[in-house]
């Protein structure tokens, strides 16, 4: 499983476990995006993605953290995924992104 940083609040997550990482047309119409912290253009984790569907059910993978793992904040825009699936730090190179952790901004 790829990770990769929310663009709105800048944790760590996991692909499997939200679909806010993909950008794409039907997740646009699909969602109630009045109902998430960042905006549909955005990578966003499972808390940041919209809460409900377009038609008003729930979502089951977004609005809230999933608890499958210790939400771990980064300093934003400064991780990309590299071709392993893992965050990699820009300026270093390093994958340990658990060295740059900071508190939740």
């Amino acid at each position: 499983m790829s990770l990769f940083q929310c663009e709105n609040c800048g944790c760590v997550e996991n692909t499997a476990l939200t679909c806010g990482h993909i950008k794409a047309e039907f997740y646009t119409k699909e969602f109630n995006w009045r109902t998430a912290l960042g905006n549909r253009e955005m990578r966003l984790c499972s808390a940041c993605s919209p809460s409900k569907y377009a038609n008003g059910k729930d979502a089951k993978k977004g609005g809230k953290w999933h608890g499958q793992f210790k939400r771990v904040f980064l300093p934003k825009g400064e991780f990309f995924t590299n071709r392993h699936g893992n965050l990699e730090h820009k300026e270093t190179g390093s994958e340990n992104y658990h060295l740059f952790e900071i508190e939740k901004p």
